[in-house]
């Protein structure tokens, strides 16, 4: 039995697998999305042995909203995919339109020599051109491989077991980075993981798409709140539509997101004005988002988790893009110290974890606090008002919507004192 392999330019071999026999590696990532492909990149770049599995077949198609925010670019630059970003046409959002419960909305453009809205990039693209980089780079790819459990071995490594196509599949690791995204099975196996997913979306493309192909939209809708419609556009005429929601408003009050999203493209105002002769391409698709450090251990004996496997979307906004490609060098430059030293224990790992909480705890608690502002309609239709009279106030809520500023800026003092005055 072999395991297939992708036909990516420059690609490393692993060769063929035959049952019950074991394939050796210094480090094994368990998922080939952003933070798998950055991890396995930031390693096989260093030289570092790496083998990198997903249970899937690449090229692939993944549920998102398509927004990749400038500190997710900076992360692509350090991958040298910055000539890649700029080569391909992708939108480069210059304004930004928010809208409030009542209807009333703001629109408004940063200078773009001091700030950018990113890029709104599909994930069939954005993931390919990760991964073909991690196989650039040195990194080992095996496809259509289901890992389904660990053993901790006396010789202080690991074993993965798995399977593809029905065959069994054993990996020998000193340590293993999982990166399993929001469903998590592996790193689920491993007793890391403290809550299912707590943020569900659907999104669907549409054509016919009208207004300008830069203005970026996030609508705060009644019935969703805190969660929000969307509008980015992915080309001329063409865009990512869809609606987020927080899984326990959902069951609340028993929320149908199909319900939500149609909702939206036909009552608000501002999604009417583009999407009224629009037409959707293809299904509506629903995904999860596991938000919030804290809702996973990131780290055990010989395991670091990265990505949205280790809770670190956004509260507030959903985005994950971003703390995804960072978590994943993040794990990567952790991953390499424990090798170094010789010692992948959880004592020697909790590093990692500590690191996490320094990066995004801060930032993560104060999302929280603003979803329960954002939940009251008053307070959001008053944030908007404000907005429409203080452009730096407007900028500010963009900049912490994005993804860019972090969300403790809109609860300083100064930002309070304007909008209570406003």
């Amino acid at each position: 039995m072999e395991v297939r392999l992708s036909p990516l330019a420059g690609f490393n071999p692993v060769g063929g697998l035959a049952e019950r026999t074991e394939l050796k590696s210094d480090v094994v990532v368990v998922g080939a999305g952003p933070a798998g492909s950055a991890a396995a990149y930031f390693l096989a770049r260093a030289g570092v042995d790496v083998l990198l599995l997903d249970k899937t077949s690449f090229p692939r198609d993944k549920t998102c909203g398509d927004g990749v925010s400038s500190r997710a670019l900076a992360v692509l630059e350090c991958m040298g995919l910055g000539p890649w970003v700029q080569g391909n046409g992708f939108v480069e959002p210059e304004t930004m339109r928010l809208s409030a419960p009542n209807g009333q909305f703001v629109t408004y453009s940063p200078d773009p020599r001091e700030f950018s809205y990113g890029r709104v990039i599909p994930r069939f693209q954005l993931d390919q051109a990760l991964l073909a980089r991690a196989v650039a780079a040195g990194a080992r790819l095996a496809e259509r491989v289901k890992i389904t459990g660990l053993e901790w071995l006396r010789s202080g490594k690991v074993r993965l077991v798995g399977e593809e196509d029905g065959h069994t599949v054993r990996v020998e690791a000193r340590l293993v980075i999982a990166a399993d995204g929001a469903f998590a099975p592996f790193t689920s196996t491993l007793g890391l993981i403290r809550h299912p997913p707590n943020m569900l979306a659907l999104r669907a493309y549409f054509e016919g798409v009208e207004g300008s192909p830069t203005l970026l939209e996030i609508h705060y809708e009644r019935a969703i709140l805190p969660g929000y419609g969307w509008i980015f556009p992915v080309s001329d005429g063409r865009a990512n539509v869809g609606v987020g929601a927080y899984a326990s408003e959902v069951r609340s009050r028993r929320l149908n997101l199909r319900d939500a999203l149609h909702h939206f493209v036909t009552n608000n105002p501002c999604a009417r004005a583009r999407l009224g002769r629009a037409r959707m391409v293809g299904p509506a698709r629903g995904y999860p988002l596991r938000t919030g450090v804290g809702g996973t251990i990131p780290y055990t004996d010989n395991v670091l988790v990265a990505g949205e496997a280790a809770s670190l979307v956004s509260p507030l906004t959903g985005e994950g893009i971003a703390t995804a490609l960072e978590s994943g060098e993040l794990a990567a430059r952790h991953a390499r110290r424990a090798l170094e030293d010789g010692d992948c224990s959880a004592v020697a790992l909790a590093a990692y974890g500590r690191e996490l909480h320094r990066r995004y705890g801060r930032d993560h608690r104060a999302a929280r606090i603003l979803r329960r502002l954002l939940s009251i309609p008053w307070v959001t239709n008053h944030i908007v008002r404000r907005a429409q009279h203080d452009p730096d106030f407007a900028l500010l809520i963009g900049y912490v919507i994005i993804g860019v500023t972090s969300p403790a800026a809109a609860l300083r003092p100064g930002p309070i004192v304007r909008l209570l005055v406003g």
